[in-house]
């Protein structure tokens, strides 16, 4: 399993298009985003089915999404 750092450390010491395609390729990357409030916008316009357009809204993955949501249900126990 490779990490975001890994990539990171073969472009930046000038790795080949070719070295990093063949030590890399189809490995998915996700990197998150970072926006102020974003959770609390999800939590309150989620109305049980519109996951995938709240991802959209919000430029996050469904998954992470669903995580958010999640983690307030589990909050509120």
């Amino acid at each position: 399993m490779y990490t975001i750092k890994d990539i990171y450390d073969d472009i930046v010491n000038g790795a080949s298009f070719q070295r990093i395609h063949s030590k890399y390729g189809g490995v998915s990357i996700y990197i998150p985003q970072k926006l102020e409030g974003y959770r609390e916008l999800i939590i309150e316009e989620f109305n049980g089915y519109n996951y995938r357009e709240l991802a959209y809204k919000y430029n996050l993955a469904e998954y992470s999404v669903r995580r958010i949501l999640r983690e307030h249900k589990k909050d509120l126990l």
